[in-house]
């Protein structure tokens, strides 16, 4: 029972060679029918929906890689597949085709076209591609007759197989291998840029479908190849001045980091200098201040001991030496052996206090108003005296700061 269905059934012998520019000769030389080939187109057709899942799946996983812009992707239509089987048979004439073994002969079933957008990234997407998929036999390299030695050579280092193209066509071709079920999954994947891509598909679609070879369409073919070919390296041009600009402003962005962090330390430094400036300037202000007091204190000691403040100020030492005669000279210590009633203690008190009215010496700088008050300090120590003479209470002292006090009593025995 044949298995040719309705719309291949239609398909003509005739149109069919007509369309591929094939002639009965070469279904002749092949040793093939046109019936045997539309049957595997049929069986290919009842296969296509499960070709087409392991297609996606491979896209999916294809998409994930670094620098791919863009993939193209197809199940073989029908009317291919049977040209390159007829195509096929006559470059082996000694293989007998059949429905048992044309998946296994044709290659590119499923094939995905992976576009980077410059050439050089390539070499991103090959690394991926030995990653995560078992490569059959070798990797072709088509290159063209005017690439450069050094263009060609990187990809000898790696072990390709290098193909010379006249035309100008140029991929990096791979057929892997994928097995989502127990059956194992031939696709072939190629590398180009986008614009070999794009002169690819326009030069597929006016020569190599219809296999022309008018002079005409050669030429243009030719020519749009070339711009092609300029065009990616103007890219490549522009894929490298990015990169440089890139690094460059990557290079003035630390620059500039670095720059604030040491202005940021500048400034912490000059606010560490102002605070020792500032502690220096306390610590100097406090010693000031307790030169002041110190000189206060003095001063106070002059008044009370009912002399005048020289023009000179005293030393620290000398302010404190004062000070301490003063209280020295000032100070009566009561004896508690000396046992004296109050007439006894008025009258050796009257003895010795002098009659002749106290001298106030004065100092040429002595202001009136310091005179003022070393005269009332006279009338307090006279007016001292006499209460001294009456009262039967044991003497009062006075100390520096002119505060009286009672001397501590005698200790009892």
């Amino acid at each position: 029972m044949s298995m040719i269905p309705q719309e291949m059934s239609k398909i003509q012998q005739a149109d069919f060679l007509s369309k591929y520019k094939l002639t009965s000769a070469d279904f002749k030389a092949a040793n093939l029918n046109y019936e045997t080939l539309l049957n595997i187109s049929a069986d290919f057709e009842s296969k296509r929906a499960a070709y087409d899942e392991v297609g996606t799946g491979v896209v999916k996983i294809l998409f994930k890689f670094n620098a791919v812009h863009a993939i193209k992707y197809q199940v073989i239509p029908s009317e291919e597949l049977l040209n390159k089987l007829l195509a096929y048979q006559l470059q082996n004439p000694a293989i007998s085709i059949d429905l048992t073994n044309y998946e296994e002969l044709i290659d590119n079933l499923i094939s995905i076209s992976v576009i980077p957008l410059f050439k050089s990234d390539w070499a991103k997407i090959h690394e991926s591609i030995l990653d995560q998929f078992v490569v059959f036999d070798k990797i072709k390299a088509n290159v063209r007759l005017t690439d450069a030695a050094s263009s060609t050579k990187e990809f000898t280092d790696q072990g390709f197989e290098l193909n010379v193209q006249p035309d100008g066509y140029r991929s990096i071709d791979y057929v892997i291998k994928t097995a989502p079920s127990k059956k194992e999954y031939k696709v072939a994947v190629q590398i180009r840029s986008i614009f070999e891509e794009g002169w690819a598909a326009i030069d597929h679609n006016a020569r190599y479908q219809e296999k022309t070879e008018h002079g005409g369409l050669n030429d243009f073919s030719k020519t749009l190849n070339k711009l092609a070919g300029a065009a990616e390296e103007i890219g490549e041009g522009i894929h490298g001045l990015k990169s440089y600009l890139n690094e460059k402003d990557l290079l003035i962005q630390e620059q500039q980091a670095l720059v604030l962090a040491q202005q940021i330390e500048l400034e912490e430094l000059k606010a560490q200098l102002a605070q020792a400036n500032l502690d220096k300037k306390e610590n100097v202000s406090a010693e000031i201040l307790g030169k002041r007091i110190i000189e206060d204190l003095a001063k106070t000691a002059a008044k009370v001991d009912g002399g005048s403040v020289p023009v000179i100020e005293p030393t620290q030492s000398a302010v404190k030496a004062e000070a301490a005669e003063t209280a020295t000279s000032k100070t009566v210590i009561p004896s508690a052996k000396t046992e004296e009633t109050p007439s006894s203690t008025t009258a050796t008190a009257a003895e010795k206090a002098p009659e002749e009215k106290p001298k106030t010496v004065k100092n040429s700088s002595d202001s009136p108003k310091t005179a003022k008050l070393k005269e009332e300090k006279v009338k307090v120590e006279k007016n001292k005296e006499e209460k001294q003479k009456i009262e039967m209470l044991p003497p009062v002292v006075e100390d520096l700061f002119g505060q009286t006090r009672i001397p501590d009593a005698a200790p009892l025995h």
